[in-house]
């Protein structure tokens, strides 16, 4: 990398790179603003399925790739993007995604708790997934690392009547994303909960 070059540019290195970043979270904030002002076409503050879609294609041209994105591809960038489970994806989203890839300090994450009170199809849901971690976390650790995602999604697909799924890294790569809350390559049972009712609620089923 050609550092004098990103100086001149105006952004700035990063005097901790702790995880591989080199913008200061300021100028992530800069360029998250600007992300927004681009593909928010109808200035309603949120980016919505189309315009993935284009984020998408420019992505990828940007590659010297062509790439014409299905609506699968457009549901897994919205997931990733999607930090906070809101079904929609706004400018502290792309805020936190820019600091998780390039800032020298990681994104902070809100803090999710199990509710207290949960109704009895969200408790159902959550002990069958219990109990699929504790089976494919056999070390006893806690958390689940990049070769044990695949086990999980076997059998969490096996639960729901479909035995011969056979997930692919792209499969494995997407849902870490989606249930890794602090970005350390690492999914807790906390974590692996919140997807589970963060699930629920985007089907529109309640909780409590």
């Amino acid at each position: 990398m050609d550092t004098n070059k990103l100086r001149s540019s105006g952004y700035q290195l990063s005097d901790r790179v702790q995880f591989g970043g080199v913008f200061e979270p300021e100028k992530c904030k800069q360029i998250a603003k600007q992300v927004m002002e681009l593909y928010d076409s109808n200035k309603d503050g949120y980016i919505e399925q189309n315009e993935i879609a284009m984020m998408l294609s420019d992505a990828y041209r940007a590659m010297n790739k062509g790439f014409n994105p299905t609506s699968q591809d457009v549901s897994n960038c919205q997931a990733i993007l999607d930090r906070k489970s809101t079904g929609r994806v706004h400018t502290e989203d792309i805020e936190q995604l820019v600091q998780k890839y390039f800032s020298g300090q990681p994104p902070a994450q809100p803090v999710k708790r199990v509710p207290e009170k949960l109704s009895r199809i969200a408790q159902e849901r959550l002990e069958v997934a219990r109990r699929i971690f504790k089976f494919v976390d056999k070390d006893g650790s806690g958390f689940l690392t990049e070769e044990e995602v695949p086990e999980l999604l076997k059998e969490t697909y096996k639960h729901m009547g479909m035995n011969d799924y056979q997930p692919t890294k792209e499969d494995v790569t997407i849902w870490i994303q989606m249930t890794d809350t602090d970005g350390d390559g690492k999914v807790t049972l906390e974590d692996y909960e919140q997807l589970v009712l963060d699930s629920l609620r985007k089907q529109g089923i309640s909780l409590e």
